[in-house]
């Protein structure tokens, strides 16, 4: 309904909408891409870009729990560097034990760091940013003492290993179907369960969350502990993916995450974003980085792009956030 009382027409809803303004930046970005590579548009082109980001997306929606409850993850990516670095290392010494082991393991190692930023996050009440900075280190150091230092190549790796991110299931490599499985559930999570409104609920307001009876400290370790899980899943299917391990691996992923959950419309300060969107977000970022890997002379501005990109996201989030709070205030001034 407008000020008049009227509805609003469907193109009306559609232009507001922050998911219209990303499919339309998304089509024009590959528009432009297309003509500039037009090997883009092959079937194989966009398989291999979408595998090669697949991690991301992961990451991206463990960002996003968090980022919901008003917090924010910078440890992730020595989460999914840890969790890699334990796989290899004990799938090479073991070659015989079963690949869906080192799914679980790497699940469990993700879990504990998570559930770690989440004890000191939601029961110690630290600061978010320092709380998973001060673990980002430590994490990343112990996946150094793990890894001696050692590198881990396609030799080493058992098939097994390997298939649970490139086996090809209707022409899709298997990472890209988990991908899809982990964006599914997360729809599931957050739209019609208790627990996933909860995380939307603190981060909208928590004092109300708090009168209200939600148990914050709960909700914020279970988010951190999602999130890390996600992110230590994330770190066996990138060296499956790969083919390839070091304790290096993973590092700055965490700011390509928090920008796709920027880029995809969820706001920095909490309570407000969508999963549909976070995958809108990491298609675009997928064809951005595609693109810049296609051109050489582009490569050495990849830092400078994405952050022009956070920053650009950012903005335009708080300018619609501030103008769904003007219509809304129109609307009431007309009610009354």
């Amino acid at each position: 309904m407008n000020s008049n009382g009227k509805k609003k027409s469907f193109v009306s809803r559609m232009t507001e909408s922050r998911n219209f303004g990303l499919v339309f930046g998304l089509v024009v970005l590959l528009i432009i891409a297309a003509i500039i590579t037009p090997s883009l548009f092959s079937w194989g082109s966009i398989i291999s870009m979408l595998q090669n980001n697949a991690v991301y997306g992961l990451l991206a929606i463990g960002e996003m729990l968090v980022i919901l409850t008003a917090g924010i993850d910078i440890s992730i990516g020595a989460i999914l560097s840890l969790s890699g670095v334990m796989c290899c290392r004990l799938m090479a010494e073991n070659p015989t034990v079963p690949a869906i082991v080192w799914v679980l393991l790497s699940l469990i190692v993700g879990a504990l760091c998570g559930a770690v930023n989440g004890i000191l996050v939601g029961y110690f009440k630290m600061v978010p940013m320092i709380a998973t900075l001060g673990t980002m280190y430590a994490f990343r150091g112990v996946s150094f003492l793990v890894s001696g230092g050692q590198w881990w190549f396609p030799h080493q790796f058992t098939e097994g290993y390997l298939k649970f991110a490139t086996l090809r299931i209707l022409g899709i490599p298997a990472i890209l179907w988990i991908m899809i499985v982990v964006f599914a559930l997360a729809i599931l999570f957050l739209g019609y369960t208790s627990k996933g409104r909860r995380i939307y609920a603190i981060g909208t307001n928590r004092e109300s969350s708090q009168i209200a009876g939600i148990r914050q400290a709960r909700v914020v370790f279970l988010a951190m502990t999602l999130c890390g899980m996600l992110a230590g899943f994330a770190g066996m299917l990138y060296t499956a993916n790969y083919a390839t391990c070091s304790y290096s691996i993973g590092e700055s992923y965490e700011m390509t995450a928090i920008a796709i959950c920027i880029l995809g419309g969820v706001s920095i300060s909490g309570g407000k974003g969508k999963v549909d969107g976070v995958i809108i977000g990491f298609l675009m970022m997928s064809v951005i980085t595609y693109f810049i890997s296609l051109l050489p002379g582009l490569s050495v501005w990849s830092d400078a792009i994405q952050g022009a990109i956070i920053i650009a996201a950012v903005a335009l989030n708080v300018y619609m956030e501030r103008s769904a709070e003007k219509r809304a205030l129109k609307e009431r001034g007309a009610l009354i």
